[in-house]
């Protein structure tokens, strides 16, 4: 074991993480991969190939996909979503008026660009007063992977007007269907699995990987842990959630952020990736996410005091933020406090990951920040 890992590790010891999967990239080769097991948990096998539910860093590879299906049928990603699912357009717009949550018709054509960048309207029920109340009174079906009957929920703005983090991926998946003839997965194997020679990324684990999946605990407002593993489900159904239905390892993701660092592999089309880390939401504002739901996810203030904006499938900063990472990067995380980041300018990128509920909570994002700083002092140069 080098210094790195030693110190990281230590540092995710005392910050008492049940297990964590490691690993730093650059465009060349990977650099480096570790894991790290608390003795004190029940945890993951001591190997590499530990299969993770990724939740929302589907995302960024659902908006691959998109890009390459669509640009291999012609068709502009500001075209309506609605000629190809037309059950998009019933969609209305629900808004409040005093303690009535009322609905009025929505005459903004949903395009691709809306879903790709978060500008479409949806939102997501632990993050929106609106829709979080519509689900308390059951009057909208609950988000289950393998079930799409939570993308009836209604609008809670005009497509374009602002930003908001909601279930838009899960739309994007449907159109992806609808226009290639195929499920996302066989979209997924076909555009990315295959040129890339991911082994164990997938929509749909076969009951080999499903085996190797780890538990998930909660950390309560106390800092104790309760394995709840065997209540976080994979989909195994019809509808694959391209939000966030993908299980992927430490070792296939690495590739996923080398192809994103720069694109050479054949077979792959290398002129999509920039369009992903170019700002898509011109002078919109990203605003911070509130939590309607403690259990799932902590209220998160995204880069305080740090400019930053969405591409397709990534969060950009515009600044470079304290650990290191250079401005104009792109990141996201998942709900079970998975995180990214990939940074051209440095030609690094790393992945963290875990399996615990609530996202966000304040010592897993402790341990990241930490593993990201010590990722900048051991490899790049001073």
């Amino acid at each position: 074991m080098n210094s790195f890992e030693e110190e990281i590790n230590k540092t995710f010891l005392s910050l008492k993480i049940p297990f964590v999967d490691y690993g730093i990239t650059s465009s060349g080769s990977i650099s480096l991969e570790g894991i790290f097991r608390n003795p004190r948990f029940q945890s993951l096998s001591q190997n590499k190939n530990s299969l993770f539910r990724m939740a929302s860093m589907t995302k960024p590879i659902t908006a691959y996909l998109a890009l390459a299906v669509l640009e291999d049928n012609g068709i502009d990603l500001h075209d309506n979503v609605g000629k190809y699912v037309p059950e998009i357009d019933d969609l209305e717009i629900a808004y409040k008026e005093g303690n009535v949550i009322k609905y009025q018709k929505n005459n903004m054509p949903i395009s691709f660009h809306h879903l790709l960048n978060f500008t479409s309207g949806h939102a997501y029920e632990h993050h929106d007063p609106i829709i979080s109340e519509l689900l308390s009174k059951k009057e909208i079906a609950p988000m289950k992977i393998g079930d799409d009957s939570f993308l009836q929920a209604p609008l809670v703005f005009a497509p374009g007007s602002r930003w908001g983090y909601g279930i838009s991926y899960g739309w994007l998946g449907k159109a992806i269907e609808a226009i290639s003839g195929v499920g996302l997965d066989e979209n997924l194997k076909k555009y990315l699995c295959q040129p890339l020679g991911l082994e164990k990324t997938s929509f749909n684990p076969s009951q080999s990987s499903r085996d190797t999946l780890g538990p998930v605990y909660f950390r309560d407002s106390d800092g104790a842990y309760s394995d709840i593993g065997s209540k976080i489900t994979i989909g195994l159904n019809r509808f694959h959630y391209g939000g966030g239905g993908i299980t992927s390892t430490l070792i296939d993701y690495l590739k996923i952020l080398q192809f994103l660092l720069k694109s050479m592999k054949p077979n792959v089309k290398s002129s999509i990736v920039p369009k992903m880390f170019k700002n898509q939401i011109g002078n919109i504002g990203i605003s911070s996410l509130k939590s309607y739901n403690y259990s799932l996810v902590n209220d998160y203030d995204i880069f305080p005091n740090i400019e930053k904006t969405w591409g397709y499938g990534l969060l950009l900063n515009n600044q470079k933020l304290v650990t290191g990472r250079s401005a104009n990067s792109g990141s996201w995380v998942g709900l079970l406090n998975t995180y990214f980041w990939v940074d051209h300018r440095n030609d690094l990128a790393g992945v963290f990951l875990t399996q615990v509920l609530p996202c966000y909570t304040p010592s897993l994002l402790k341990a990241f920040q930490a593993f990201e700083e010590l990722t900048y002092k051991y490899f790049t140069k001073s």
